[in-house]
């Protein structure tokens, strides 16, 4: 078989894999969330590139009109909740689904498995390919939306095309972070694609609440005293403090059987003199209350 016929046949065989389109499914029977928590995507792909996928599919869906929480408010609630003990080991599938929607207080959970990538340089021909499945599941376990998909790239040259040079440089290139980030990018644009846009979605304007600020001093140790700062915020914000003008972001974390009453410390020498007390509270969705107080 010369060499133009055996590339023929290689292209006959890859190129419908790398032309396929977005499989999807949708239930118009069942009403459109309109909050959503998108979970780490499970798979064999690098934890890097299942990040970076799901970090633009949430963008993708916010831009579609979804209320998206955001990742870290998801992931650490997850983790409290002792459902996410590693992420790049997380697997979506066996995630509770109705609990988890409750205790993150949205409609849907996005769940993104199988991601994987692949990639081959055969002779004169490359291809390189990312892909996996997102579903939008409800509390009640009904799966509202779903697609499959593989984004990917294809290139060969024929010996007598005069183009040697230029694809022996892009063969070079082929599998580089930026070259595989592109197909994520790909990826999550053609997967977004297919979800209804949702109208009507505004984000509230007003943040969590935030009130009852109190500082207390502990007792010196070593020369160090600890500041112990409460507020009462509302449950499952994300809150932190700032001592100006020594420290800021210092962790807060909601008490036992009181999550709506939480605490943060802070060790700084004895009888140093604190300016202003700023306590800040995060929801899922950005929103963000602040206070100040003087000591």
């Amino acid at each position: 078989m010369s060499t133009r016929l055996r590339v023929a046949s290689l292209l006959a065989a890859v190129l419908p894999a790398a032309c396929g389109g977005v499989s999807h499914t949708i239930r118009t029977d069942v009403p459109a969330p309109r909050s959503i928590a998108v979970l780490p995507f499970g798979g064999t792909a690098d934890p890097e590139l299942r990040e970076a996928a799901r970090s633009l599919v949430q963008s993708r869906l916010r831009s579609q009109g979804y209320q998206v929480a955001e990742a870290a408010w998801t992931d650490r609630l997850l983790s409290e909740h002792g459902w996410l003990h590693d992420p790049v080991q997380f697997d979506p599938d066996a995630l509770p689904v109705g609990p988890a929607i409750a205790a993150l207080g949205v409609d849907a959970l996005a769940v993104g498995t199988n991601f994987s990538t692949s990639s081959f340089n055969v002779l004169i021909l490359r291809r390189q390919a990312f892909g996996g499945s997102v579903q939008l599941r409800l509390g009640d376990g009904t799966t509202w939306w779903s697609a499959q998909h593989s984004a990917s790239t294809l290139g060969g040259f024929l010996l007598t095309s005069g183009q040697v040079f230029e694809e022996l440089r892009a063969q070079g290139a082929h599998g580089t972070p930026m070259a595989t980030l592109a197909l994520v990018d790909e990826f999550a644009g053609d997967v977004a694609g297919t979800v209804p846009a949702q109208k009507g979605t505004e984000r509230p304007s007003a943040g969590p609440a935030l009130s009852a600020i109190h500082m207390q001093h502990g007792p010196a140790v070593a020369g160090l005293e600890r500041i112990v700062v409460e507020a009462t915020a509302s449950p499952g914000a994300t809150v932190c403090c700032d001592l100006a003008p020594y420290v800021e972001g210092v962790p807060m974390v909601a008490q036992a059987g009181r999550p709506e009453r939480f605490r943060g410390s802070h060790d700084l020498p004895a009888g140093t003199t604190i300016g202003s007390i700023a306590v800040r509270a995060r929801d899922a969705f950005g929103r963000e209350t602040r206070a100040e107080v003087k000591p």
